[in-house]
């Protein structure tokens, strides 16, 4: 269950209750990556949606190739690449989204935008680079 501790500990610390956007070296490489902030929001609300079943969508760092990822999570950890280190993840089990969205998905994670903590995923990525 270490996966999931792992997960769920940074999941909370992704949560803020302002809106905010990346800036600086993170947007720089999420543009770089992905082509634009917009693209990679939208890849990732694709690949959260999409996740069978329970489990997580997960922006990482993949440092083998000096990359941002994105990548699903079922239950915890099966298509798990432990290789890539967590920087944003979001809970999509349906007890994170349930009572509110019910089935769905889209609409939760589309909402978990609106409070991401990009500064708590910037120190992230910085110190994944080190």
């Amino acid at each position: 269950h270490l996966s999931s501790h792992i997960l769920h500990s940074i999941f909370w610390t992704n949560l803020t209750n302002k809106a905010n956007l990346p800036k600086g070296d993170l947007l720089k490489r999420i543009e770089k990556d992905f082509g634009s902030f917009e693209n990679f929001r939208s890849y990732f609300i694709a690949s959260a949606t999409a996740v069978e079943a329970s489990g997580w969508g997960i922006l990482a760092y993949e440092p083998l190739g000096d990359k941002l990822v994105i990548l699903q999570a079922e239950k915890h950890n099966n298509l798990s690449q432990w290789t890539s280190i967590p920087l944003l993840v979001v809970d999509v089990w349906e007890h994170a989204y349930y009572l509110n969205y019910q089935n769905k998905r889209k609409d939760y994670v589309e909402a978990f935008f609106k409070i991401i903590n990009w500064d708590e995923v910037s120190r992230r990525y910085s110190q994944a680079k080190k």
